[in-house]
């Protein structure tokens, strides 16, 4: 009979540090561990006689010393490992923080250098106040020196791209809205934001800052579906224009000009007498507020009547809410205004604010270009797309009607400010009136001759009564999926709780057909107000301090982008230093 030996497991013992040894690993089968060298000896050499043969023969100079020898030896060991691993905690913690303040000053639009210039010495400052000068040592581990905040918002900006170029690869349409502007080198700077079903959102996502993103990173122009621009010659040229490239590359790509763009446009004119009064008032705000010793003359004044406000705007006309807040303000001044032309001896002005018909002009276009900026303002904003832009601006054409029938009947109660200024010249400020939103109903037809979008009432409301005429251009396939989908109790119910493109996402795998024509119908964008917004980001942070600043594009990313950057991920792919 052959008997297989059983595997005993030998434990440690006290006495065994007389031989150089302690021990590590698991406690139900330790690992004997030379103190000198830090060698780990198999569980099988758990044996005085083993441990003396390793002591003598690699250590022979330490094999006559003492067991207390070997336990303050032991603690050292112990306490020099506790201080490096205490050591590499910190400086992975310094390594991270310094991504997240980062982050912060990109998303801040703040120069690199107030990391190590303001933001460190606070940092120090109120840990020595609150905790205690030994806590101060560990925030100045922290490296936040200009050039390491410019690699960590590298880092960051490389990590947001490639989350958002697999998210585009994995989208099965896009849409773009394209602006260009100048930087205050006068560079030309052109800004694209993307917008695509994201998991069970559509979302917008800052894309570039090159025209030639789409050809470096691979991505299809036959994946666009449509393009919003400003209507500039430099998008909509029809030789060199960014449109007609890309038309080139994707024929069948649809085209949006901006609706705010065009609303500016629409309300651009004025009937002549209208244009002269508000000429008028720019070259009276203008005196006022061009020198700085009128200002603070008129501030004073203001002051001591008691004002709202002591100063007045200037006019700027290519900002959209420009003319309505500048008039608005004049008119709320218009007494303060005329007593200071009277005190400066311009009796020319001073008469036109004494006149009431001139005074009627002015609340009249400060009443009218108050109800166009409320449009403007409700187009401003994300996740604006064809439907609700449309929705908002039938309601400006419906609003124009029913003012004109008011006038007509010589009723001025919209028009707040011009109802109440309004007695002796009434009939010729309703005609003027009129003569005005005439022109504006002309504008309104020309800019927007195709905004109507009844035949999209179905992705509104799929379960109005009415619903299924509007999907009478529709295929049989798909308005066989759209009865099905208008007839379902439990979607009815989920339709009331979530927003419009979460519904036509959500019912993808139950009704493919009907929410694809549904989700190529929000996608488009109406407006371009993020890009807009992205030049004013563009504009505070290259300024005219920071005019010579490379690497905008990064940036731009981090500042702008919705996407979170992977800063676990970041750190593990460094070698952790802490600031010296």
């Amino acid at each position: 009979h052959f008997f297989r030996e059983k595997n005993i497991i030998l434990k440690y013992n006290e006495d065994y540090i007389r031989c150089g040894f302690s021990w590590c690993g698991d406690e139900t089968a330790p690992k004997p561990q030379c103190i000198i060298c830090g060698d780990q000896l198999s569980n099988e050499a758990m044996a005085p006689s083993k441990l003396n043969r390793h002591l003598n023969s690699n250590h022979p100079s330490y094999a006559k010393k003492d067991k207390q020898y070997f336990q303050r030896r032991l603690e050292h060991n112990q306490k020099q490992k506790q201080f490096m691993k205490s050591a590499v905690t910190v400086s992975e913690k310094a390594l991270e923080v310094s991504y997240h303040v980062a982050k912060l000053i990109a998303r801040q639009k703040r120069p690199h250098t107030i990391g190590e210039t303001l933001i460190k010495p606070a940092c120090m400052e109120i840990v020595r106040l609150m905790l205690g000068p030994n806590e101060v040592t560990e925030v100045n581990k922290v490296s936040l020196s200009a050039d390491t905040v410019k690699r960590r918002i590298h880092d960051m900006s490389s990590d947001i791209l490639g989350t958002l170029i697999r998210k585009l690869i994995l989208a099965e349409k896009i849409a773009l809205q394209i602006d260009e502007s100048t930087d205050i080198k006068n560079k030309a700077q052109l800004i694209a934001i993307v917008r695509f079903v994201d998991e069970d959102f559509i979302k917008e996502h800052y894309l570039f800052l090159t025209d030639d993103f789409f050809k470096i990173y691979n991505i299809q122009w036959s994946n666009c579906i449509a393009i919003c621009t400003d209507g500039a010659a430099a998008m909509t040229g029809s030789k060199k224009g960014f449109v007609s490239c890309v038309k080139q590359k994707n024929p069948i790509i649809q085209i949006t000009h901006c609706c705010i763009h065009r609303e500016a446009l629409m309300v651009k004119n004025l009937p002549e007498e209208l244009l002269n009064t508000m000429n008028e008032c720019i070259k009276i705000i203008n005196i006022i507020k061009s020198r700085a010793l009128n200002s603070r003359i008129f501030g004073i004044l203001c002051a001591e009547m008691g004002a709202e406000y002591e100063s007045l705007l200037f006019y700027t006309e290519v900002r959209w809410l420009s003319r309505g807040k500048v008039l608005a303000r004049l008119f709320e001044l218009r007494y303060k205004v005329r007593e200071f032309l009277l005190d400066q001896n311009m009796p020319e002005l001073y008469q036109r604010l004494d006149d009431d018909y001139w005074i009627a002009k002015l609340a009249y276009m400060a009443d009218i270009f108050e109800h166009l900026n409320e449009l403007n303002k409700k187009m401003q904003g994300r996740n604006e797309n064809i439907l609700t832009g449309s929705d908002k601006l039938q309601g400006l054409k419906k609003k124009l009607e029913l003012w004109q029938e008011e006038l007509q009947k010589g009723c001025l109660e919209m028009y707040q400010r011009t109802n109440h200024s309004t007695t002796e010249n009434k009939q010729l400020i309703v005609d003027l009136a009129q003569q005005h939103l005439s022109m504006l109903q002309q504008k309104f037809d020309h800019y927007f001759y195709s905004i109507n979008t009844e035949q999209y009432d179905w992705i509104r409301n799929p379960f109005a009564t009415n619903a299924i005429n509007s999907t009478e251009a529709l295929s049989l396939q798909i308005r066989k999926e759209f009865i099905e989908l208008s007839n379902d109790g439990t979607l009815k119910l989920h339709f009331t709780e979530v927003p419009l493109d979460v519904f036509w996402i959500s019912v993808k795998k139950e009704y493919p057909r009907i929410s694809d024509k549904a989700i190529l119908t929000l996608l488009p964008f109406s407006t371009t107000y993020s890009c807009e917004q992205s030049f004013s980001t563009l504009a505070l942070i290259k300024n005219d301090k920071r005019s010579c600043l490379k690497d905008l594009d990064q940036e731009l990313r981090v500042a702008l982008s919705n996407i979170e950057p992977n800063i676990k991920l970041l750190c593990s792919l460094k070698q952790a230093q802490v600031s010296h």
